[in-house]
Formats: structure tokens, sequence, C-alpha cells
């Protein structure tokens, strides 16, 4: 994974757990646009959870190449 790649996918990935975070402090439990907020901020966890991962791989995989 590159790391522009990365740096732009976690800060998309924040910005949606922001985003929807604050909205749902504001929305009503039960209406159509809190169920959506509260999908998108499992998106935004989803995606942040995605390239933390990503990453700790990719770190690892260079730190066993570099190692040999």
């Amino acid at each position: 994974m590159s790391s522009q790649i990365g740096r732009v996918a976690l800060g998309w990935a924040a910005f949606l757990v922001l985003a929807s975070g604050v909205l749902l402090l504001t929305l009503t439990p039960g209406t159509p646009e809190f169920v959506v907020t509260l999908f998108t901020l499992c998106l935004g966890l989803l995606l942040g959870l995605v390239v933390v991962v990503g990453v700790v791989l990719t770190r690892r995989r260079e730190k066993r190449e570099g190692g040999s």
C-alpha cells in the first residue's frame, strides 16, 4: 500500500467518523437520517480498520524482507 493512498484513505475515514459522530448527536434515533448516519459511521470505522491493518501488514512484510 502506497503511503499516499494510506494517508488519503485514513483522512477520509477520519472525516466520515467525525462528521457522522457529530451528526448522530443531533439526530433523533429511529429516523431514516439516523440510520444512514449510523451506517456511514460504521463504514468510516471499517475503512479506518482496513487502512490500519494494511499499514501493519506492509510494515511487517518490509521488516521481514529487509532483515533477510
